[in-house]
């Protein structure tokens, strides 16, 4: 398998890792739009348990397909790096592609983390 191919495949990934997240960003948006001061024990008890469903279906796979994609990656990015020099003018344009997916899939990693943990911190404040 050449060098170009993991690059096609990784992209092909991330592509489809970021349409399953277009997919899961309402209700993600939903679940983090929900008030916390809500009266009555009811209301309450419904919220958290669509902040579960939420923090289940979406979030968490969301944040484990972009941390493994990211994790399993990584070695051959900071191969290519270890290995490549800076030049603006002559560039392997599949390596510093392949690089650039590997830190797309970094942001998508962290910016799912970020709303795995904040949906969990509104979780905890509704009980």
């Amino acid at each position: 398998m050449s060098f170009s191919d993991i690059v096609a495949v990784s992209g092909l990934l991330l592509t489809l890792t970021t349409f399953m997240f277009n997919l899961a960003w309402p209700k993600l948006n939903t679940a983090l739009a929900l008030d916390e001061r809500q009266p009555g024990v009811q209301a309450r008890k419904r919220s958290r348990a669509q902040l579960i469903s939420v923090l289940l279906s979406c979030a968490l796979p969301m944040t484990c397909a972009f941390g493994a994609l990211f994790y399993v990656n990584l070695p051959a990015a900071v191969r290519v790096m270890r290995t490549s020099t800076l030049d603006l003018w002559d560039f392997d344009v599949d390596r510093t592609l392949y690089v650039l997916v590997v830190v797309a899939l970094l942001v998508f990693a962290v910016f799912n983390l970020v709303l795995t943990i904040r949906l969990i911190g509104k979780w905890r404040r509704l009980n």
